[in-house]
């Protein structure tokens, strides 16, 4: 089959298997979790097209299922971590849920990820909403032939991020006195932690954060026309800003952390939205 005819054979058996519609989706980066009202599972694994259903538990922080299940009264689809460019995949194959996503119908997608931080106005544990990126990688799931069905061949970048769903999370934030801040996001390839002359040049460049995964979703998304924002976790400062040498296993606890704060503000934004 088709790459087209695989997004959709997997989107109606998640709609089959869980048997409701989804109002909104949320995925979640390393060591970041989601509890759901009404919980139900599906692993990665008994996904018969899912390209990452053979290769399940490769990342350590990613519990590699979807959960399904109620926030504030909407239904809610959550991935359970992602499929990453740096593990071999194609960028079609890390898109690929993004494209399932919106031909589950769902009126919207929030991601989540685990990030460094450059711009030494942030702390470790801080969240930042996304208003922009670059990418620093050279390939994206727009590559090739273009599938008409699924976007148009050249896609508009200059806003990104739907801004609905951004200013309820900033309107959300603030009625929790959560900070959130605002900023530029940078996505690496990897999978090794940067070097300091490359976070100066990052840092040059305008990136405010930089991390190995989103963009290629975020890119998907808006060729799919699916509404989407980013809410980037960041668990440590970057190389050559923080002194100390990076460790998965830190970023991981320091995501679990911050787990806490962004539960609460997608309670709050899914509780406003339509």
């Amino acid at each position: 089959m088709t790459y087209y005819q695989n997004i959709i054979e997997t989107a109606n058996y998640i709609i089959k298997y869980f048997g409701e519609p989804i109002d909104y989706a949320v995925v979640l980066g390393s060591g970041i979790t989601l509890e759901l009202e009404d919980q139900q599972e599906l692993g990665y694994e008994a996904i018969p097209l899912f390209p990452g259903n053979k290769h399940a538990n490769r990342v350590k922080g990613h519990a590699n299922k979807l959960t399904f299940g109620k926030i504030s009264g909407k239904n809610v689809l959550v991935l359970n971590g992602r499929l990453h460019y740096y593990e071999g995949y194609s960028m079609k194959d890390v898109a690929f849920m993004t494209y399932v996503v919106k031909h589950l119908g769902v009126k919207g997608l929030f991601i989540t990820n685990a990030c460094g931080a450059i711009n030494t106005n942030f702390r470790e544990g801080d969240i930042v909403c996304l208003d922009d990126f670059i990418s620093l990688v050279s390939n994206n799931p727009l590559m090739g032939e273009n599938e008409p069905r699924l976007g148009e061949r050249f896609v508009d970048m200059t806003t990104p991020f739907d801004s609905y769903l951004v200013e309820n999370l900033h309107k959300s934030a603030k009625k929790l006195d959560i900070t959130l801040h605002t900023g530029v996001y940078g996505f690496f390839q990897g999978p090794y932690f940067e070097t300091r002359a490359e976070i100066r040049a990052f840092k040059t460049m305008g990136c405010d954060l930089v991390g190995m995964s989103t963009v290629p979703e975020v890119i998907a998304a808006n060729h799919a026309s699916l509404p989407v924002a980013v809410l980037a976790c960041a668990t440590n400062m970057a190389t050559g800003i923080q002194e100390k040498k990076h460790d998965h296993e830190h970023v991981l606890q320091t995501a679990q952390k911050i787990s806490e704060n962004l539960k609460k503000l997608l309670i709050e934004t899914l509780q406003n939205l339509k």
